[in-house]
Parts: structure tokens; sequence; C-alpha cells
């Protein structure tokens, strides 16, 4: 697949948005599952400078172990607990690989977990807790090491708490560019400022199309997936 004009690219990314769409309709629990919202919280940290495959087989087996599922008193002994879990060989597609920050990680994930609970009881009354995505992401941000406002759009669009951010990722990033929305040349943005300012590009160009910008970026991402990888099956995974 490639896009020699910018309306093919869009017109590939609204095609897919309905499908998108039906998937975000389908009922969930009213009740927000702790074990997948730490899931989520671990592999959104844990992604950043690494392959999603190898990051969400690590939150697999950190959730395996149930580290994060309650309060501890020694944040340096869970750190060094994590540490060893994230220092084991995880199995991908069948073969044995090594996550790549061991020690980082675990330190920032042992830290997130005493920002959680020095504000409440757990992670989904947290989330819960704020009156807007907005705010819920500036926390996590905030107190959340490793979370930048990619991360947290991420962790909250994820645990399907909110469409109204957006994940600026390279991919997303590059299409805003190759159809004229943003003059921004890096994979990355750098600062809350600068990734509000493309937020909002992004979402007056998903209200022009008629979706949120959290489920147009979703469709962004899977296709400019599909043109980099040819080979690519396009899922909503």
């Amino acid at each position: 697949m490639s896009f020699t004009f910018p309306h093919r690219l869009e017109r590939a990314v609204t095609a897919i948005c309905p499908d998108i769409q039906a998937r975000i309709d389908t009922p969930r629990p009213d009740t927000l599952d702790e074990r997948a919202l730490w899931w989520e919280l671990s592999c959104c940290i844990l992604s950043s400078q690494v392959p999603y495959g190898i990051a969400s087989a690590a939150a697999d087996a950190i959730a395996q172990a149930e580290l994060l599922l309650s309060q501890v008193s020694d944040q340096s002994a869970l750190a060094d607990a994590l540490e060893d879990i994230l220092m084991h060989r995880v199995e991908l597609d069948g073969r044995p690989v090594r996550y790549r920050f061991p020690g980082s990680r675990a330190k920032q994930l042992a830290a997130a977990h005493a920002a959680v609970y020095s504000r409440d009881a757990s992670l989904s009354a947290l989330v819960q807790d704020f009156s807007d995505a907005s705010q819920a992401r500036q926390w996590l941000v905030k107190h959340i090491p490793g979370a930048g406002p990619k991360q947290a759009s991420m962790f909250l669009r994820n645990a399907g708490l909110t469409y109204s951010l957006a994940i600026l990722d390279r991919h997303v990033l590059s299409y805003m560019s190759e159809i004229g929305i943003s003059d921004h040349t890096q994979q990355y943005v750098s600062g809350m400022s600068t990734y509000l300012r493309l937020e909002q590009s992004l979402r007056e160009h998903a209200t022009r199309i008629g979706y949120d910008v959290g489920l147009l970026d979703w469709a962004i991402w899977i296709v400019m997936r599909a043109d980099k990888e040819p080979n690519m099956e396009m899922d909503f995974v």
C-alpha cells in the first residue's frame, strides 16, 4: 500500500473509522478492572523506546506476579522485585526475548505505584476521581514517571476511559505532515505546549471528518503502519 496523494491517505483513514467506532460502541463492564488498568499503565511505561510486543509480554509477567495490586510499605523493595521480573527473558512469538531497561523501568513503575496509592485506594478509584480526561492526563504526566502526554493519553484511551485525547506517535505525526495539517517534522513531540497545539490541529481535523480525535488517531495508526509495513495485517488491536 502506498499513498501518492494526501486525499487518498485521508480517504483510507476515514474508511476504517466506522469499524473502529463499532468496536468502541461494544458494551463494556460498568466497573473498571484493577488488574487490567495496572496492565495498561505498566505497558504504556514499559513501551517507551521498546517494541510493543516485548513491552506487552513484560507487562503480562508483572501482572501475573500481582505486585501492583495493593499498597506496599517499601518502594525500594517493590522496585527490586519488579526489576527481577524484567531481568528474566519473556516469550514473544515462540522465542525468548530480553526487556531492554529493567532497572530504570522498575523504578518508574514502583514510583508510579507509590504516586497512585498516595492519592487513592486504587488505580480505578484514581482515574474516576477526575472531572475530565484532560485533568486526568495532566495528573498522570506530573506524577507518573515515564508517562509523557503520549503515554498518558494512550493509557486513558486503551483503558476505554476516553476518546477525546490524541496519541501523537510517529505514525500520527507523519500523517499530519503528509496531509498538510502540521509542519512538525520530528517523529516525537517535546513539551506539553507543543503537544497540545498539535493535538488541537488533529482534533479540528477529526471534527471535520465526524469522529472523536482518539478514534481517528487509532485509524491513522492502523493505516500508516500498514503503509510502512506492507505485509502487516490491518487489524484493530
